[in-house]
């Protein structure tokens, strides 16, 4: 095999890779092939066709697939202790052999990347791959973002098992293709330091000053998109994370001789990250209250006061109510389709507070544009319940594609009403109007400090081998049943998580692994000897390590399928790169 001409396995097997890395941002909700009990995503697909190929390149290449790596010893330890431990689980050994064998999926990830081809550029391949996968990802996101995912209903209803938000007013939180922000955000951290070293090193190859400034630009233009993304999955370990793990970065590279083109652009992802959050917080109430700052100003704000009652109501017939509405925020209400502003209602029962279901609704639109700080009057026509009771009915403005106004804080106009015999009279009720608000009542679950003391009890009561792999998210109600159990939450600390399911012996081999990638990467960041491409994501890959351990004190996402493929073909690389700068 030559520098320039590849075989066909050789081919075959770089383009798997490539494949596998830029699927770890895709997962379709419904399997793409099941093969009796065993489903198999789009990235496990992809995974799948590269261990294939790695295998066939390994039949032509045996003594180069049979050498030992920097980073073998510690993958194989890891995959045991889960399958030690799963195999003492007594409860859900099925779903505690299932993750180990997920975690076996992606160390043969590790394994054929660790492998690949020698003679060519092998990580060009795998950075070409990562930086078309978050392309792809920030564009989506930035629709979903920037022109709404409610315009958008189809966009990613096949990857995504869930879009969470906070509100509705300007706090989407972006998961583009992945299942949840909180994931979207760690594939970010992961994905972006590649994408730089890919940007920096076509750049700094161009001959021509022109195609070098064009790839630049689209370099700064990526890192600023991905900054803005990463801001609005509103995950707040990120904006710990990313600029401990750049500065770090940055810091390397100016100690190391990178060049200061480097560590400038790594500086201005962190500028970039703090200044999206600045601006964040003035337009987004959410993003203000999520760091704990004062409530900004509100886009949405409305003064409602009655001008004449509806009077007396009889079930099942129509009522009219005068109201007058000062517009008090800084948007222009509008009658445009996309933009339409308009007064709607719901009943409530009481003091249940649920919604009543009326067999039609009656919406009172806007007579001309109401621009900030102007005031409107409208007759307003709503449909009466049928069924005696005591209910409250709730006038309001809500945006079209948005919601109602008291999802940002407005308060809405209250009329409470109790019907006997078919007739209405008034209602007291204690409650505010603020108490009706339409804010979805939000999930409750456990803090970081509550699962954290929880993790701390599974361990003790599992010192050596933990409870087995992915079951602390089952079981942690039994150690601590004060708390909330939700099945979806874990430890939120990678170690804590290595700790509770694996024991003291799984967290041992967790800190190995770890440490001995850091001390790998580290040993490639200064050695000045690779060409630059490999010196660049050299210094990529520990920037992504730093990124996930950071992250991890808070998080942990190795659950994820596209996330631990990713985490292991950067394990590697990381193999990869070393092995070949040995060989000189």
């Amino acid at each position: 095999m030559s520098e320039t001409r590849l075989d066909i396995r050789s081919r075959l097997v770089l383009v798997a890779a490539c494949l596998t890395v830029l699927f770890t941002a895709f997962e379709l909700k419904t399997p793409v092939i099941s093969l009796g009990p065993v489903n198999f995503t789009t990235s496990e697909l992809a995974a799948g066709f590269l261990i294939i190929a790695s295998l066939v390149y390994a039949a032509a290449n045996l003594s180069w697939y049979l050498s030992r790596r920097a980073l073998d010893v510690a993958v194989l330890l890891f995959l045991l202790v889960n399958f030690l431990s799963a195999a003492l689980v007594a409860d859900d050994k099925p779903g505690a052999f299932k993750f180990a064998l997920r975690m076996t999926y992606a160390a043969l990830v590790y394994l054929a990347v660790s492998r690949l081809p020698a003679r060519i550029r092998s990580w060009l391949w795998l950075a070409g791959g990562v930086t078309a996968a978050l392309i792809i990802v920030t564009v989506i996101g930035l629709l979903e973002n920037f022109i709404s995912a409610v315009q958008w209903p189809d966009l990613l209803e096949p990857f995504q098992e869930g879009v969470i938000t906070f509100g509705t007013f300007y706090n989407v939180r972006v998961s583009a293709t992945l299942p949840f922000p909180t994931v979207f955000s760690m594939f970010l951290e992961l994905a972006l330091p590649l994408s730089l070293a890919l940007g920096l090193w076509l750049a700094g190859s161009q001959a021509r000053r022109g195609r070098r400034l064009w790839l630049e630009a689209a370099t700064v233009v990526l890192l600023a998109a991905v900054m803005a993304l990463q801001v609005f999955t509103y995950t707040r370990s990120a904006l710990v994370a990313t600029p401990v793990a750049l500065l770090t970065g940055a810091a390397l590279a100016a100690f190391y001789g990178y060049g200061r083109r480097v560590w400038i652009f790594l500086g201005l992802g962190v500028i970039f990250l703090v200044a999206t959050v600045g601006v964040s917080v003035l337009f987004s109430n959410k993003m203000a209250s999520r760091l704990d700052l004062a409530e900004q100003e509100r886009h949405y704000g409305a003064e409602y006061t009655l001008i004449s009652s509806p009077g007396e109501l009889t079930l099942g017939q129509t009522g009219t109510a005068g109201i007058h509405i000062k517009n008090t925020g800084s948007i222009t209400w509008t009658s445009e389709p996309d933009e339409k502003v308009s007064l709607g209602y719901r009943w409530l029962t009481y003091p249940q507070k649920e919604y009543y279901e009326l067999p039609s609704y009656i919406i009172t639109e806007m007579p001309r544009v109401v621009p900030p700080g102007d005031e409107v009057d409208l007759t307003a026509d709503f449909m009466i319940p049928e069924e005696n009771g005591r209910y409250v009915l709730v006038y309001e403005l809500f945006k079209t594609h948005v919601s109602w106004f008291s999802s940002a804080g407005v308060p809405p106009l209250i009329f409470p009403l109790e019907f006997i015999n078919g007739k209405s009279r008034p209602l007291k009720i204690s409650e505010s109007s603020e108490s009706f608000e339409a804010i979805e009542p939000a999930v409750a679950t456990s803090t970081r400090s509550q699962l954290w003391r929880a993790g701390l009890k599974v361990w003790k009561g599992n010192l050596v081998l933990g409870v087995g792999p992915d079951q602390f998210r089952k079981r942690y109600n039994e150690y601590e049943p004060g708390i909330e159990h939700d099945e979806r939450v874990r430890t939120h600390n990678i170690f804590l998580e290595a700790a509770t399911t694996t024991g003291i012996v799984g967290l041992a081999v967790m800190v190995f692994l770890l440490v001995r990638t850091f001390t790998v990467q580290f040993r490639l960041v200064r050695n000045r000897r690779q060409e630059e491409g490999a010196r660049l994501v050299s210094l990529a890959l520990i920037i992504a390590s730093m990124a996930y351990v950071v992250h991890g004190m808070m998080d942990c996402f190795l659950w994820q399928t596209g996330v631990a493929f990713l985490f292991f073909a950067y394990l590697g690389l990381t193999s990869w790169l070393d092995h070949k700068s040995k060989m000189g």
